[in-house]
């Protein structure tokens, strides 16, 4: 007995500790749960923050229950992806479209209505007085056949004419037979009429008028025993096999209509056909009421679908058509500045896109637009909801990826497909460009006008540089090819300095827009010491990430010295113009017999020169009297001829404000001081205490801290300003 109870004891024991472990698994632990019945949960997130990460179940900082992320569903790391589950992509309707090759041209929207074509109208009357004794033509719309009899005409004047052909054939009196024969003709009598007279030999008494042409009838004034005269329109008949379409232009697109155009027209009550036709005539003046030309179409109607007075819809489509990648025009988001699209890059995955957008709506089937630059064919597009996930990406991105600039091009490398150096464009095929987020594709690219393109041919690697301009397009900013070498001049080297830079005077360097000029140089790869002086030399330069060149490689052996080009002068420009240059600089000193003027000026990035100390020659209209000595400035040179640079314009720096106040603080390392300064009156600030950047000319160590002192403060492009120096205060006696 006390056996039985302990067994049961046991049994009860092991049921309670399995139903333990199956309750801990079923409710305790659902993520092991889980990752037996389906994929693996990897962590659990907050639906608000998906930065917030827990390794099970819970609550967000927000209190909202924790949601898990699957296997497979992890981001890739870029903060603009946007993931949705298919239960999400259902219930917001996205819908993806191709981007695809589609013929392109310019084209006139317009509509009209379906009319006859007048130029396959007749119109019967008779040619004498008569009674309709028989009608074979009962209504309009009846269709008739060239040669079939519409009514015969009794007419006592047909009669008498007959009577007469009768008898000049037979007898030979009265009026010749020929002439008989012409008077039936002129009363309307066919030919196969009078022939049947002259067989049975019997007097006619009614004319048969028969239909000139295959077609229905339009107009039917005719009837039963009517007396007619020849100025009454009997019937009227027009062949439908072909018809017009009479469109309304407007005025801003009469320049646009060619008489080679094609014409599409579609009909609502025939969805999905399309009716090509031509340009039949452009009428000479505008409608004065609706201000429209009219212009006539021609359409071909042998299955007989169009029928007049029928409503179209009408496109008017050049016949310069070209390929052209499109998407549909609702899946571009514009927003003022730029154009993007929303790309499905993976199952539930989806990013935005830079694009740059050309002709749209008007060509092809219609609501397509043409994406110049930033897509490649085959590509997949939202074309509905994106306007939602883009605000999803706006939100886990912060910001969008801005368009590149001057500041920051988008920087990329492939092989020049084709170069049209009149229209200076250059069709690239590149590898990916991470900036824009574009991938490897080929892209049309203008050119810059201070671009050498003269070392290019299409097959070469290229590397380039690209900003957006106004016009939305990417543009290259720069273009070389892709071997490290941006540019080779010659010259000769005067002297190596003792910080390892070569003393140069080369010749004009045309790819880079420099004059020949003497500058220190810095090198790279190679020993400065081993470059032969006073040698002629030709040199390879590389430019930088800073936008400055460095001497990669000199040769000396064989190297012929180039022709030294003479120098321009103000009075002597040449055509060949560049943009001109603005850089911060002094002047050290002036010549004012040979009118030039020693500057020492910063580094120049648009043409990658350094900072260095050198003569220019200045414009003739400049007043060198006038020209501050000592003294900082902004420099504006003009390069008459691309490469010579002649001092134009020079306006000085705006002297420092002085305020008095007290140096708080000094943080060495961030080059930053505590100040607390009194009002400035220049620009209406009140006193205060603030942190102000301390220029890199200034050694903080020598600044005075807890003094009252007087603050020079100079103002910066951007409107903050820099502590630039100190002054005591100036004891009044």
């Amino acid at each position: 007995m006390r056996g039985r109870y302990a067994a049961l004891s046991m049994l009860a024991l092991a049921a309670g500790v399995g139903g333990g472990i199956s309750l801990e698994r079923l409710y305790f632990n659902p993520a092991e749960k889980a990752g037996g019945a389906g994929p693996e949960i990897l962590y659990w997130v907050a639906p608000m923050d998906p930065n917030f990460r827990q390794p099970g179940p819970g609550k967000s900082p927000m209190g909202m229950d924790l949601i898990p992320v699957y296997a497979g569903q992890e981001p890739t790391g870029d903060p603009a992806e946007v993931t949705l589950s298919a239960a999400e992509i259902n219930a917001i309707g996205v819908r993806t479209a191709l981007a695809q090759m589609s013929e392109t041209s310019h084209r006139i929207e317009t509509v009209g209505f379906v009319g006859y074509d007048e130029h396959s109208t007749s119109h019967v009357h008779t040619r004498v007085d008569g009674w309709i004794e028989v009608l074979n033509v009962r209504a309009v719309g009846d269709q008739v056949r060239k040669g079939d009899v519409l009514f015969e005409l009794f007419s006592p004047e047909f009669g008498i004419a007959s009577f007469d052909f009768l008898r000049a054939s037979e007898a030979g009196v009265g009026l010749s037979g020929e002439a008989a024969r012409n008077k039936l003709r002129s009363h309307g009598a066919t030919e196969h009429q009078i022939a049947e007279i002259e067989k049975t030999g019997e007097v006619a008494r009614r004319i048969r008028v028969e239909a000139p042409r295959d077609g229905v009838v339009i107009g039917l004034a005719a009837a039963d025993g009517m007396f007619l005269q020849p100025g009454t329109q009997a019937v009227s008949i027009a062949d439908l096999s072909s018809v017009w379409l009479i469109v309304d232009v407007f005025e801003r697109d009469i320049a646009r209509i060619t008489d080679d155009m094609r014409a599409i027209a579609r009909f609502e009550h025939l969805p999905g056909r399309t009716f090509e036709g031509t340009i039949d005539y452009i009428y000479p003046e505008l409608d004065p009421q609706t201000r429209t030309l009219p212009v006539r179409l021609r359409f071909d109607n042998a299955e007989g679908l169009l029928r007049p007075n029928m409503f179209g819809t009408v496109s008017l489509v050049s016949p310069d058509a070209r390929m052209a990648l499109t998407v549909p025009s609702e899946a571009i988001i514009r927003t003022g500045t730029a154009e993007r699209v929303i790309l499905r890059t993976g199952e539930g995955t989806f990013v935005p896109r830079l694009i740059t957008a050309g002709l749209r709506d008007n060509f092809g089937e219609g609501g397509r637009t043409e994406v110049l630059q930033g897509l490649a064919p085959g590509e997949e597009v939202v074309a509905s909801a994106q306007f939602l996930i883009d605000s999803e990406s706006a939100l886990s991105a912060g910001l969008m990826r801005m368009a590149p600039t001057d500041e920051a091009p988008a920087q990329g490398s492939g092989e020049l497909i084709a170069l049209d150096r009149e229209a200076r464009v250059a069709t690239i095929r590149h590898g990916a460009l991470e900036s824009l987020d574009w991938p490897a594709m080929t892209s049309r690219f203008p050119v810059r006008a201070n671009v050498a393109l003269d070392r290019l041919e299409p097959g070469t690697q290229v590397t380039f540089r690209a900003a957006r301009g106004a016009d939305g397009l990417l543009g290259l900013m720069e273009l070389g090819m892709d071997d490290g070498i941006a540019a080779t001049g010659t010259g000769t080297v005067i002297a190596v300095t003792a910080e390892g830079k070569l003393t140069l005077s080369h010749d004009p360097i045309a790819e880079l827009g420099w004059p020949a000029m003497q500058m220190d140089m810095p090198v790279a790869g190679f020993d400065p010491e081993s470059v032969p002086v006073n040698a002629p030399i030709e040199f390879d330069l590389s430019k930088g990430d800073d936008g400055l060149f460095t001497i990669v490689a000199v040769r000396a052996d064989g190297v012929e010295p180039s022709p030294v080009m003479p120098k321009t002068t103000a009075s002597e420009p040449t055509a060949a113009s560049a943009p001109a240059i603005v850089v911060m600089g002094t002047i050290e000193a002036i010549d004012e017999a040979t009118r030039k003027a020693t500057i020492t000026h910063g580094p120049i990035i648009e043409i990658g020169m350094p900072g260095m100390t050198m003569e220019f020659a200045t414009e003739a209209s400049l007043d060198l009297t006038l020209v501050p000595i000592g003294v900082e400035a902004e420099l504006t040179f003009a390069r008459p001829d691309g490469m010579t640079m002649i001092l134009q314009a020079l306006e000085p720096s705006a002297p420092p404000l002085e305020v008095s106040g007290t140096i708080n603080s000094i943080d060495p390392d961030a080059g930053m001081a505590n100040i607390t300064h009194g009002p400035l009156i220049e620009i209406g600030m009140p006193g205060m205490t603030m942190d102000f950047p301390v220029h890199d000319s200034v050694d903080t160590a020598w600044l005075p801290v807890g003094s009252e002192i007087t603050l020079l403060l100079q103002r910066n492009p951007d409107l903050s300003m820099s502590l630039i120096g100190t002054r005591e205060h100036e004891v009044q006696q």
